[in-house]
């Protein structure tokens, strides 16, 4: 049986798309050392969210579903974001020490003209945490 979103938590997920000069080892290395940590100390994000997380991309394991023929990512990897709303997710979007400081730092290693996000809410069907 599915558990349903009755926490109320809304999440965001980014699907990271690298800039076209950025390796995989310089976009893996700046996005965990630099831009997380960089990320996680912002007031709005302290204030705002539940969870920020990263999903980060094996390129072994991308080229293997090459080689079987089934279409690999053209995503480094995926952020997600948790809040119990929309409106507090935005806010740390639209928030003024996000765009001058983060916001220069995803520059520097995604596309942010190829990054989508998502939005929505989730239902767990399996959890063995």
């Amino acid at each position: 049986m599915a558990q349903s979103n009755s926490n109320g938590r809304v999440r965001v997920i980014a699907l990271l798309y690298p800039q076209d000069s950025v390796t995989f080892e310089e976009f893996d290395k700046h996005w965990s050392e630099n831009h997380g940590p960089l990320f996680r100390s912002l007031d709005i994000v302290k204030k705002n969210l539940l969870k920020y997380e990263q999903m980060h991309f094996d390129p072994t394991q991308n080229a293997l579903l090459t080689q079987a023929g089934v279409a690999a990512s053209p995503f480094y990897g995926i952020s997600i974001f948790e809040a119990e709303s929309f409106e507090k997710l935005f806010a740390v979007f639209s928030d003024p020490e996000y765009l001058a400081v983060i916001v220069p730092d995803e520059n520097k290693i995604f596309d942010r003209s190829k990054t989508p996000l998502i939005c929505g809410t989730y239902t767990t069907f399996l959890d063995k945490v």
